[in-house]
């Protein structure tokens, strides 16, 4: 008798033994996949402010505006394309957040408040860009406007990263990759063009 309960106070210690195991290895697994999780996402946030960098270091100033209708139009080609592979990387991101974060919604509406701000004005300065191809060759067209709208859309920019940095470090507690930004272009250098057009407009 006593050989029987022996037997079975084993097999229950034996059952439960395996039942901890099980149990430890899921919450190994899963603490692997959160850190995965979390690996993945700063980086994602990392090349986000690599291609915001993009953007804004790719510089139009009023030289360019005023004197070369081609070059400026290649350089807003080049800032496009840029913008855009950072909206598709922000839209990676967010799919990504959704399907893994328990508090994904406010972090959402956070990345989507920040970004707004970047978007109008990039929507701004599509508006300058059309204009100044269609008005380029008219004597009293401001050509220093699209140079102008570049200037607050780079400001908008440096204001996402900012904010970004804040976001990664109390969300995920993560430094994020810090990119050199170019110098805004200095506004007084459309002084010039205008005072030219000025001189030369009759």
């Amino acid at each position: 008798m006593s050989e029987l309960i022996a037997a079975l106070v084993g097999a229950v210690l034996a059952l439960i033994g395996t039942i901890i195991g099980i149990k430890m290895q899921f919450k190994k697994q899963d603490e692997d996949r959160e850190k995965e999780y979390h690996n993945d996402l700063v980086s994602m946030i990392d090349i986000m402010v690599f291609k915001a960098s993009k953007v804004r270091n790719n510089q139009l100033d009023f030289n360019n505006a005023n004197l070369s209708k081609e070059d400026t139009i290649n350089i807003y080609q080049e800032i496009e394309g840029d913008y855009l592979a950072l909206d598709q990387q922000l839209q990676t991101l967010i799919v990504m957040m959704s399907h893994h974060s328990d508090k994904s919604n406010s972090d959402i509406q956070k990345l989507l408040s920040s970004y707004q701000p970047l978007e109008y004005r990039y929507n701004k300065f599509k508006v300058a860009h059309k204009i100044y191809r269609q008005q380029f060759d008219e004597k009293d067209f401001d050509k220093n406007a699209i140079a102008f709208s570049k200037r607050k859309f780079d400001e908008a920019v440096h204001r996402f990263i900012y904010n970004i940095k804040d976001f990664s470090k109390e969300r995920y507690n993560h430094d994020i990759y810090e990119p050199k930004l170019n110098a805004l272009v200095d506004k007084e250098d459309a002084k010039k063009y205008r005072d030219y057009s000025k001189v030369y407009s009759g």
